[in-house]
């Protein structure tokens, strides 16, 4: 899908700030608001922003992220049901559906090892029959980046989950958020009167959850596939990944327009990188500076094509 450069900075700038408004888009890019409304209008409905996505901090609840990358047979019926189970449940941050490394990962949610152990040990029971592999790790943090590839512009990471923190919700907070996860960019009195509750009310729970950092910041779901892009998972193994050696990495993903996502884990392997490109072989060139980066450290490269990509599959349920 052909997009000009007004159209491109203005997906930019809601991948960065979904809430940010029309009047302040307009003025930042030199259009009226008029434009920059119907272009947003436009961009949404062509499908390339699919939703206005909350991101909220698990870690600011108390809530560890652990990962599970699955390989599974190919038992249409039973693999139906597996996502019809995943989907429903409150507890998944992320589900993943790929080829190539894994076919299924997903991302738990718990407040200890124990709680994740029960989770990962009921669910391997009940679809003991398809899952022929499985790998597991406890996330550190992710490194989001705006989508640096439709600008040309560098831009400076957000992370998730950096700090376990305990902080508690009440109703009103939860029904805040709940109204926030359907909708990241909807007006302040639709979001109040979704929540029950007034404005004032609404703008001062909002503002606390932000500076708690329980809610992250704003970002608009980008469909890559409307933008002719693929979306690779890549998976690093490294013999030594020290403080020299992850400061490398991290200013070599920041020079990287096509890198979006770095995930830090404690698991078989140390970095998962989320990479959206126009093909294969962009993807393989980044792949062999990566290796021509780190000749004696990096060990190991495995990579999956996204083909599904969800966060907070319930998320109806998680907070409502």
């Amino acid at each position: 899908m052909l997009l000009d450069a007004s159209d491109r900075k203005i997906l930019h700038a809601l991948h960065m700030d979904a809430r940010v408004p029309e009047t302040i888009l307009a003025k930042r890019l030199r259009l009226s608001r008029d434009v920059v409304h119907y272009r947003i209008k436009q961009l949404s409905a062509r499908g390339l922003i699919p939703v206005y996505r909350t991101w909220i901090d698990l870690g600011k609840l108390g809530y560890h992220n652990y990962k599970l990358y699955l390989k599974m047979s190919g038992d249409q019926k039973r693999r139906s049901e597996f996502f019809e189970h995943i989907r429903s449940r409150n507890d998944v941050f992320w589900l993943g559906v790929a080829d190539g490394a894994w076919d299924v990962g997903v991302t738990f949610f718990a407040k200890n090892k124990e709680e994740f152990f029960d989770k990962k040990n009921e669910l391997f029971s009940r679809f003991s029959d398809i899952i022929m592999e499985k790998k597991t790790g406890l996330l550190v943090d992710i490194w989001v980046y705006p989508f640096k590839f439709l600008v040309g512009e560098e831009g400076e990471p957000r992370t998730l989950f950096g700090n376990i923190e305990e902080n508690e919700l009440d109703e009103i907070d939860r029904k805040v958020l709940a109204a926030l996860m359907h909708n990241g960019r909807a007006k302040s009195v639709e979001l109040a009167n979704s929540a029950g509750v007034t404005v004032d009310i609404l703008r001062n729970r909002v503002k606390r959850l932000e500076e708690t950092g329980i809610i992250g910041w704003y970002a608009a779901a980008i469909d890559h596939t409307k933008l002719g892009m693929e979306f690779y998972k890549t998976f690093l193994y490294f013999d030594n990944l020290g403080a020299q050696e992850e400061k490398k990495l991290l200013e070599f993903c920041k020079s990287q327009p096509n890198i979006v996502h770095i995930v830090r884990l404690i698991g078989p392997w140390e970095i998962e990188l989320e990479i959206m490109v126009e093909n294969y072989a962009a993807y393989n060139k980044i792949m062999h500076e990566l290796r021509a980066l780190f000749p004696h450290e990096l060990r190991n490269i495995e990579s999956a094509v996204m083909s599904e990509d969800y966060v907070f599959p319930a998320k109806k349920t998680i907070f409502g």
